[in-house]
């Protein structure tokens, strides 16, 4: 009776034995497909992200933001009356720089003096710019008042609608003692009042100079002197420098550049921050790799750094980068 019973044990254990054979190998063959499987998942996800990663070319330039704005122009002005009743005709193309004396309009009498019709020569009393738009603010508002001015109170009575002799020059008749031209000093830089709305305000500092274009072909650079907040608006005085041509009227209508500094512009929303440090993420031949930089100047969703190279593929969605960046 021993002998079949050893050999149904030995039976049992050569069953047991290629059970767990088999059963060893199913487990190496599955986990042998598990890791298959997740190194292809892991492919495919970086497939998937590595295309979903959009960039920008990074370039050397200035950051630079533009606004419009409106301003009101403070300068030394003299106005010349009509001496006589009658219609007048301009000699001096206005914007032109006249000195004392010069001969800048002729006045033609309905009626002379004596009875007799004649014309009467109009002479710039100073050295200006002559002009022949007035918007009756003349002597109200100058270079002399922009710090007592109250710059709310002065744009609202500077609009267009309060403006009672806009449209002197366009008048054929003129009664005497009726203001028919004026005479800007331009010797001595006049003073700008900008308004900014609040909601769309530049960051503006004293002593930052901006750039300025109003009109078709005006230009102009100033010195911000002062800043002041004021209810809804943000005002700054500035002192107008370089101007081609010199304007005329006191309201203008602004296009404001400020410049906020140098160096590779690229996508603010490029910017990303690893172990405090500010960086962004730049596209190589193995993928995106992170690199430092110093941010010189941000705003309005671009940005000004230094620590990468003109011409570099910038990544504009880092958070993607960094799941599949690799060591820099």
């Amino acid at each position: 009776m021993a002998k079949p019973t050893s050999r149904r044990n030995r039976k049992h254990k050569k069953d047991f034995q290629n059970k767990v054979k088999s059963l060893a190998g199913r487990l190496i063959l599955f986990f042998v497909i598990f890791l298959v499987v997740l190194w292809l998942g892991l492919q495919a996800f970086n497939f998937c992200v590595f295309h979903a990663i959009r960039t920008a070319d990074a370039q050397m330039g200035e950051l630079v933001i533009t606004t419009d704005a409106r301003g009101a122009l403070l300068f030394q002005e003299e106005v010349i009356s009509a001496p006589v009743s009658g219609k007048l005709e301009p000699l001096v193309t206005e914007g032109m720089r006249v000195s004392i004396g010069t001969v800048v309009a002729r006045m033609e009498p309905l009626t002379g003096p004596d009875g007799k019709k004649g014309s009467m020569e109009i002479n710039s009393p100073s050295t200006g710019i002559v002009c022949y738009h007035l918007d009756g603010w003349e002597g109200v508002y100058d270079r002399l008042s922009w710090e007592s001015s109250d710059p709310s109170v002065l744009f609202q009575n500077l609009t267009k609608e309060s403006k009672p002799d806009d449209e002197v020059s366009q008048k054929e008749e003129f009664n005497r003692g009726d203001p028919v031209c004026k005479i800007i000093d331009n010797l001595v830089n006049p003073y700008l009042i900008i308004r900014f709305d609040s909601l769309n305000c530049p960051q503006v500092k004293n002593g930052e100079r901006l750039q300025l274009t109003w009109e078709k072909e005006g230009k102009g650079e100033g010195r911000v002197l002062s800043l002041i907040n004021k209810e809804e608006n943000k005002y700054a005085f500035i002192e107008l420098e370089r101007m081609r041509p010199f304007p005329c009227q006191h309201l203008l209508e602004l296009e404001v550049r400020c410049k906020k500094g140098e160096g590779i512009i690229i996508p603010e929303s490029a910017l990303i921050s690893e172990n405090n440090q500010s960086g962004v993420y730049v596209m190589s031949v193995l993928g995106p790799v992170f690199k430092k930089v110093d941010v010189v100047a941000a705003q309005n969703g671009q940005a000004a750094v230094q620590g990468i190279s003109p011409g570099a593929e910038v990544v504009k969605n880092p958070g993607l980068a960094k799941l599949i960046k690799k060591d820099g």
